[in-house]
């Protein structure tokens, strides 16, 4: 499924009537699966992995089951649109990008920090979107593959 449709679909909603709801991230309990991370810095740092989240339809709001593969590079890059590997129950979009390098003054390596996003319109209310936003700190390890786990900071919706 390509990212358009969900854009499309947003964009022609009517941003005067929108509500805005914020989620406190603590409410919910839903963690992303994130295997085969591999990244490095040549003349630029990138990164390539697998995410993955089990849905829970009782969950508030309810959550897709989802499983992409991310790719890109770039410290501090936008956004980059992952690829489904998984026909999902909603349309939903997943994005990765590297966040900006905090490098330390001590000149010691920095690790790298991924920031994942997913967004998919509400299981229950196809008016109403959700972004679930979070972070992990992982390494540049051309070596050897990582797996970890992205919780979810961020969480709002638009209805």
């Amino acid at each position: 499924m390509r990212v358009t449709p969900i854009l499309a679909t947003l964009a022609s909603a009517n941003i005067a009537s929108a509500m805005l709801m914020r989620i406190a991230a603590g409410k919910v309990s839903w963690s992303w699966t994130v295997t085969g991370w591999s990244a490095g810095c040549a003349e630029t740092c990138h990164y390539d992995f697998n995410v993955t989240g089990i849905g829970n339809s009782t969950d508030k709001p309810p959550s897709p089951s989802f499983k992409a593969y991310c790719s890109g590079e770039g410290e501090g890059a936008d956004f980059k649109a992952c690829t489904q590997l998984e026909e999902s129950e909603t349309r939903l979009a997943v994005k990765a990008k590297l966040l900006p390098n905090n490098n330390s003054t001590n000149g010691s390596s920095h690790q790298p920090q991924i920031q994942v996003s997913l967004q998919y319109i509400d299981l229950k209310t196809e008016s109403t979107w959700w972004n679930f936003t979070g972070q992990a700190e992982a390494s540049y390890n051309q070596l050897a593959l990582m797996n970890f786990t992205i919780t979810p900071d961020t969480i709002y919706g638009v209805a």
